[in-house]
């Protein structure tokens, strides 16, 4: 489980906001609902409509108001025939797909989809196996989505917890005295590993795990119970029958294995087992003192080693699918989950898919070989290549074993030179880092389970009650003598991690002391430079302004020559135009006494003209 992580979308108001607008939005939908997460998100229509996604246990509702145009659908779960991941536009990894009997719903827009899309499906699992959430798996799917702090009061936190418990489908009675002690979960899971219950006993035991089971429903029992008669490695249990035959159960097997008959080998020749080693790198070769049945369990079932190794390894939203036998005779088990990666280049998490293959040459607590697939999918070039990982637990003796873990770099198709270098060195450390600490782990869990529970006596007799009585009376004290060494354990992997939640803290100190230095280094270098502006902008403004007043004296100088000059412009003006004057009262003059003299040369001409006519 190596890869990278991601970041839960967080609302920006608390949960109680959320949920009151869910109620004020959605009033048809009954009072029991209880909103678990919300997504901001857009729904593709004729146009984006952007908006909210709102999740509760049974339905999932979208609320738009664009301009006053409100947009709201409410899709129940149990409706809900298909979801996928989806591209928007085909190139952005932000869309999820919901799809329905008569309509296709194309949400998109997501900040987070992988974590969206993980809870819409949880979800809708459990509705179509008619599950509710449990107490503690509401409170913590709430805890994912909004923190601690979802503004509720004392008061208003009571009535949620009431209501939820309300909510809550009762235990079936027929169920034996483990599912109350929550031992049940674990032995179920481990159970699976070997033999395929009905899926009614699947679904009773995913009700307290959480994980979503991937069969058929119903009719699956009696396919299942062939199957298991024709494997030769495997024997069938029925769980509610009183007969004393052996369980599959590995906790259950644990003291009875001590007592197996004499025609049992106590060890096996290692030498017999070819060792099938993948061509890449060996990271784990070692003899642990513990039993090949134990390893198995440890590895490759929900076992509390895997949860507290993938909570070091920041992993989360872990989801299994039982063994199931494939027609080849190999059992195939898919494990999905998220990553959260440090890595800046390569995003703040990643969503990965392991496969694992139980080789069918593989013999019940002897040998088993374990092929492991690992995808990711949002690191960069992730299309181009895969993890292969190679698992064999060799049986040495009845309480020891021989880990050998190999892996290999498989590529779907040729990258560059250069690109092929990165993914290498990329991969090669990652795995290095996460199998040596597989390695140290698997050792404090040797020095953990081989610390001593009980004398030999209080075992003999334990295993001869064990062969006479029915088990459902037997069962309780030995899980208190395994829940006992249990507490032992964790107790020392408590001390463990405290001090290295010491040392983490330790480092986190010394690099916010660091990073508060430099930052504060880079304070006063703003300061500095911000003086240095300063007497800048001054001295440019200084500048300025003596500039603006040579500007001005020049231009006064200027416009005093200009005004002189015009002034005797105008003089001359006016004397020229006196001149033309005094010419023109001359001129006039002239004309006039020329006029007076035309006027008296007519005169006399009229005179003539009169006087020859009277003497004519």
């Amino acid at each position: 489980m190596e890869g990278a992580l991601t970041v839960r979308q967080i609302s920006s108001s608390t949960y109680k906001d959320r949920n009151e607008e869910y109620k004020r939005q959605f009033t048809h939908l009954p009072d029991t609902e209880k909103l678990i997460a919300d997504y901001a998100c857009a729904l593709q229509r004729d146009i984006l409509l952007q908006g909210r996604l709102y999740l509760s246990e049974n339905w999932l509702c979208f609320y738009s108001n664009i301009f006053r145009w409100e947009t709201t659908i409410c899709i129940a779960l149990k409706n809900i025939t298909f979801m996928t991941k989806e591209k928007t536009a085909r190139l952005i990894p932000n869309a999820i797909q919901i799809v329905t009997e008569g309509e296709k719903f194309f949400f998109t827009s997501f900040g987070a989809r992988d974590r969206s899309y993980l809870s819409i499906f949880r979800l809708w699992q459990n509705v179509l196996l008619d599950k509710s959430l449990t107490r503690q798996e509401f409170w913590q799917l709430l805890q994912q989505n909004y923190g601690n702090e979802l503004g509720l009061n004392a008061e208003e936190m009571e009535n949620l917890s009431l209501s939820i418990e309300d909510n809550v489908q009762p235990r079936s009675p027929g169920r034996s005295s483990l599912d109350d002690c929550g031992e049940k979960d674990e032995k179920i899971s481990k159970s699976i590993s070997f033999t395929r219950e009905s899926v009614h006993r699947v679904s009773e035991a995913e009700s307290i795990d959480g994980n979503p089971p991937k069969g058929g429903l119903g009719k699956e029992e009696p396919q299942s119970e062939k199957q298991i008669k024709k494997s030769p490695l495997l024997t069938s249990e029925k769980r509610l029958s009183r007969v004393p035959s052996k369980s599959l159960d590995l906790n259950k097997n644990e003291y009875l294995s001590l007592d197996k008959s004499s025609s049992t080998s106590d060890s096996v020749d290692e030498e017999n087992i070819p060792e099938k080693d993948l061509h890449g790198r060996l990271y784990i070769d070692r003899v642990f003192h513990i039993s090949a049945e134990r390893m198995f369990e440890l590895l490759f079932t929900s076992s509390r080693f895997m949860q507290r190794f993938a909570n070091s390894r920041n992993i989360i939203d872990v989801v299994s699918t039982p063994w199931k036998v494939e027609p080849g005779g190999d059992q195939l088990r898919t494990m999905t989950y998220t990553i959260v990666l440090n890595n800046p280049l390569t995003g703040k998490c990643t969503a990965a898919t392991e496969k694992q293959t139980l080789n069918k040459e593989s013999q019940e607590a002897r040998f088993y070989l374990v092929d492991s697939e690992v995808l990711t999918h949002d690191v960069p070039y992730h299309d181009y290549f895969y993890t292969l990982n190679r698992y064999q637990i060799i049986r040495s003796s009845k309480q020891k074993c021989r880990l050998r873990v190999s892996t290999d770099l498989k590529y779907r198709k040729q990258p560059w030179a250069i690109i092929k270098s990165l993914i290498e060195k990329n991969s090669w450390s990652s795995l290095e880092d996460y199998f040596k600490q597989l390695e140290s782990d698997l050792l404090m869990e040797e020095s953990m389970l081989n610390q001593p529970i009980e004398d030999t006596g209080k075992l003999s007799g334990l295993r001869r009650r064990r062969r006479t009585f029915n088990r459902t009376a037997e069962t309780v004290p030995k899980l208190s003598s395994q829940r006992s060494s249990g507490d032992v354990g964790l107790d020392a992997r408590g001390d463990v991690s405290g001090r290295k939640k010491k040392e983490m803290e330790s480092c986190n100190i010394a690099l916010i002391v660091v990073m508060s230095i430099f930052l504060l280094l880079l304070v006063l270098l703003n300061v500095m430079l911000f003086l240095k502006l300063s007497k800048i902008e001054y001295a440019a403004q200084s500048f300025y302004r003596l500039h603006l007043q040579e500007e001005k004296s020049l231009h006064l100088a200027s416009d005093m020559v200009s005004r002189a000059e015009n002034i005797q412009k105008k003089n001359d003006q006016a004397r020229r135009l006196k001149g033309v004057l005094r010419d023109s009262i001359v001129m006039l003059e002239q004309l006039k006494s020329s006029l007076i003299m035309l006027q008296r040369t007519f005169d006399l001409l009229n005179k003539n003209k009169t006087g020859m006519t009277v003497k004519s």
